[in-house]
């Protein structure tokens, strides 16, 4: 057997045994090193998006590993690499650490600051996730303005609300309108983008 083939064998039989639950992680060579930059970085985005709140528990440091072990089985991550991703958020800085993780899963993430630039970018590329704050300036339903005009244009991107509020009712709301998740749960957030990005077919 060749190296590289006795390197493949060795990988499939690691990734299988990590989706069985017999090892917690893949920690060798350059996959090892990927994927602890982005537990790294998605954990970092979420201790300093829930240090945002009083209140918000603590990190949970598996269930970020579990996501990001099923991000780099390589079918996932081979779905999601250089795929678009639209941020608008009209304070972009406060999402840098989260844009940063998501990038470590290959995708390529554009921001913006307002609807109006939003749909210059859609008009320009296409994207293959948009994810929106809601409040914007005076405008606190800016996100579900933007969806609007995304879905009356006809085009049907999947679409997230992330934001500060997460009740029932703005979940509701949000699904009613169009939109594939409403949350203010960082770990949700990236649970669901490689669920749409890297999964769903």
């Amino acid at each position: 057997m060749h190296t590289d083939d006795a390197w493949g064998l060795a990988l499939v039989l690691l990734i299988t045994a990590l989706r069985r639950g017999r090892v917690e992680s893949i920690t060798f060579g350059p996959i090892g090193v990927r994927i602890q930059e982005a537990v790294q970085a998605t954990a970092s985005a979420a201790r300093a998006w829930k240090a945002e709140g009083p209140g918000r528990k603590e990190v949970d440091v598996p269930r970020i590993r579990a996501t990001i072990n099923r991000a780099f089985e390589p079918e996932v991550l081979d779905n999601m690499t250089g795929k678009l991703v639209l941020w608008v958020d009209d304070n972009p800085a406060n999402n840098e650490l989260a844009v940063r993780a998501l990038r470590k899963f290959n995708l390529e993430v554009e921001q913006v600051t307002s609807t109006e630039a939003a749909m210059a970018e859609l008009d320009k590329r296409v994207f293959h996730l948009v994810i929106s704050d809601m409040g914007r300036g005076m405008n606190m339903r800016a996100g579900y303005e933007l969806l609007h005009l995304i879905r009356e244009s006809g085009n049907q991107v999947p679409f997230f609300i992330f934001a500060g509020s997460d009740t029932p009712g703005h979940r509701r709301e949000a699904a009613a309108r169009g939109a594939q998740l409403s949350t203010n749960d960082m770990l949700e957030l990236v649970d669901n983008v490689v669920k749409y990005l890297g999964e769903k077919p």
